[in-house]
């Protein structure tokens, strides 16, 4: 066998991204080399995802993308979560040559091995049932292919049953990582070039090792993890503790060590809604949560999921949620209308009509829109800690980064100043869209 070309679209969440890099990784490691996920490849990975109707269009889309592309003697692999739910259907796409589930992605590299080694009956389908999981499965990363950040998974499963997700099918139940395996993949992005860290799971909030929970990891990363900035991934309003909040406001005081950034699921502002969704909080206890979050920080970027169009949701429960959200001080939203998965309550529920979801939909991004330019409008004047991404915007020429507080930079200064993936000082001066304009602090 001689190693080819290797191309993978990862759709979805920063965990499935995390993965990917892993599995990347590990088939550098042996030789293969990376390629754009164009034509030019020997070998076509893409890591699929199943959150919602459009998710799986874009796998199926991906996938059909990939069999155009792969040459005679190639291969076109789909892992991931879709795979996980629906594997035959995917054999039913084309000549797909080898079907996994999450299971069986640290294995990954050794099948496509075997199979272009003529040792691997294909196609071949491969997807052990996540729900028998108990354990953890590490899969240490410390390349990330061109990002300027690393995404670490230190979580997997959620044992959470929301009426309308289909994730815990597909990912099983919640397990965490070690303590110390985290720490040592920790020190190991750090000496491969990395100043900031994500940490991902699919229930972070239900990180649980030893007796430690996820402020306790923090506590213990920011001590001896030798990275320069953390970031947190989505995280369950009802796991967002007081130590987690001290630790936030503790960073926003100056100390390095955690980015001024939370991202929390709402869904919806309607307690009737959120209680057919078994979501376990009230809209009075969110706007309380994030109210006392944004006294402690007042500087920090607020972001939220939000559903529109949920079974049985009436232009009141809407409303709520319209009103709920002019209320709150949050920077940005993740919106997303309500597709049916098979398998849930949910889709059993009497739906809404699609025109009315897209109007819904509508207003939420103006709104949206509108409480981005007012967050963004703080930090006219101020300097700001920003992580260059080494991507220069086409249309202002100008080199692209990230603040601290989530804020998409552009910055004005010497190019050979300023390296990619390392944090640099610079002053507000003005907004372009939805992004700020910021001169290099020298």
């Amino acid at each position: 066998m001689i190693p080819g070309g290797v191309a993978m679209a990862t759709l979805g969440c920063r965990l499935n991204q995390s993965e990917g890099f892993a599995i990347l990784q590990s088939l550098q490691e042996r030789d293969f080399q990376y390629r754009p996920f164009k034509p030019g490849a020997q070998i076509y990975i893409v890591n699929t995802c199943t959150v919602t109707g459009r998710s799986d269009y874009k796998s199926r889309q991906m996938i059909r993308r990939a069999l155009k592309m792969v040459p005679p003697h190639g291969l076109v692999v789909v892992t991931g979560c879709y795979s996980q739910l629906v594997s035959k259907e995917i054999l039913e796409l084309g000549p797909v040559h080898i079907v996994t589930g999450n299971v069986e992605k640290p294995a990954l590299p050794g099948l496509i091995i075997r199979a272009l080694n003529g040792d691997l009956p294909l196609p071949h389908l491969e997807v052990a049932p996540v729900s028998a999981q108990r354990c953890f499965d590490p899969m240490g990363v410390c390349d990330f292919f061109g990002h300027s950040r690393a995404f670490l998974k230190i979580q997997e499963g959620c044992n959470r049953r929301c009426a309308y997700c289909t994730v815990w099918r597909a990912r099983g139940p919640a397990r965490s990582a070690p303590a110390p395996w985290i720490v040592d993949q920790m020190h190991r992005v750090a000496e491969a070039g990395y100043r900031e860290v994500v940490l991902t799971g699919i229930n972070l909030g239900a990180y649980k090792w030893d007796g430690l929970g996820l402020a306790g990891l923090l506590r213990m990363l920011l001590e001896r993890g030798g990275m320069d900035r953390l970031r947190l991934s989505s995280i369950e309003p009802t796991e967002i503790t007081e130590e987690l909040i001290g630790l936030l406001a503790h960073a926003a005081e100056g100390v390095p060590g955690i980015c001024s950034h939370l991202h929390i699921p709402l869904q919806s502002g309607s307690n009737r809604i959120l209680s057919m969704m078994n979501r376990g909080y009230t809209a009075e206890g969110f706007e309380r949560l994030v109210t006392r979050i944004w006294a402690e920080i007042p500087d920090i970027f607020l972001g939220l999921d939000v559903m529109v169009g949920f079974p049985t949701e009436t232009s009141d429960d809407f409303r709520r949620t319209y009103e709920l959200l002019q209320r709150l001080p949050v920077a940005g939203m993740h919106i997303f209308s309500y597709s049916p998965r098979p398998g849930t309550k949910a889709a059993e529920m009497p739906q809404v009509d699609p025109q009315e979801k897209q109007e819904r939909y509508q207003l939420l991004l103006e709104l949206k829109q509108r409480k981005l330019a007012e967050f963004s409008k703080r930090f006219l004047n101020r300097e700001i800690d920003v992580l260059v991404e080494g991507r220069i915007e086409r249309e202002t020429g100008l080199m692209r980064a990230l603040s601290t507080s989530y804020l998409q930079v552009l910055v004005r200064g010497d190019r050979s100043l300023m390296r990619k993936g390392r944090y640099h000082k610079v002053r507000v001066k003005g907004i372009c869209g939805d992004m700020l304009v910021a001169d290099l602090c020298l």
